[in-house]
Order: structure tokens, then sequence, then C-alpha cells
């Protein structure tokens, strides 16, 4: 009967090792996700320090991915008021030759700059 017990409690030991483990190991993958703005390289942030701040950029980042898909509609619907506008057919949005040969407009530029700044995290 005592061995029996004994083995239990090396068995759930066991399993409460893995999980704690598995809890540390993803808290350190979150803390290299984290963009250096996020993190003190002065001092080595706790296990709570790391969740609050993954939990800081992930709400930011819930921000950006709204205004940008609000910036988005906004553009498509000043895409879709020129093209009614210059008589293009609903059925064109690929603007018209004019625009094309020109290129896009600076605030259309300005936008994917930023787009491509976000989705590089900030890095160049």
């Amino acid at each position: 009967m005592n061995e029996k017990r004994r083995r239990r409690r090396e068995s759930h030991n066991a399993v409460e090792r893995r999980r704690r483990d598995n809890i540390n190991e993803k808290i350190q993958e979150l803390s290299t996700l984290l963009p250096d703005i996020y993190v003190d390289n002065a001092n080595k942030p706790n296990k709570g320090v790391i969740l609050r701040k993954s939990v800081d950029y992930i709400r930011h980042l819930q921000q950006l991915v709204s205004s940008q898909a609000t910036r988005n509609q906004e553009l498509e619907a000043q895409l879709q008021a020129k093209n009614n506008a210059s008589g293009a057919s609903p059925s064109n949005t690929g603007g018209s030759e004019d625009a094309k040969a020109n290129g896009p407009g600076p605030q259309l530029q300005q936008d994917f700059n930023m787009l491509r700044i976000v989705s590089s995290g900030g890095q160049n």
C-alpha cells in the first residue's frame, strides 16, 4: 500500500513538473516576442512583468489592427467615390488609367509604408 502511494505521488510530481516547465517555457517565449520598448533591459523581467507587458503589447496590436481596418475602409470608400465620379464601372476598382500611370497617391503610399513598419515590428 505504501509503495502504491509513493508511485502515485512520484507520478503526480512528474506531471506537475512538466506543467510548470511548459508554463515557464511559454513565458520565456513571450518575452522574446516583445519589442524592446516593452522590455526593461536593465533588469531581468520576472514572469508577472513578462505576462503584463505581453498583455499590454497584444492590446496595442489590437488597437493598431482596428485603426488600420478603419483606415482601409476609408480608403476603399474614397476609391469607390473616385471611381464613381470618373464614370468607372463598379466592377472596375483598379482605378483609372491616369492613376495607374502616376502610381498610388501620397496618402496611400504613406499608409503602405506604415503597414510595412508595423509588419516588420518597427525594424527596417
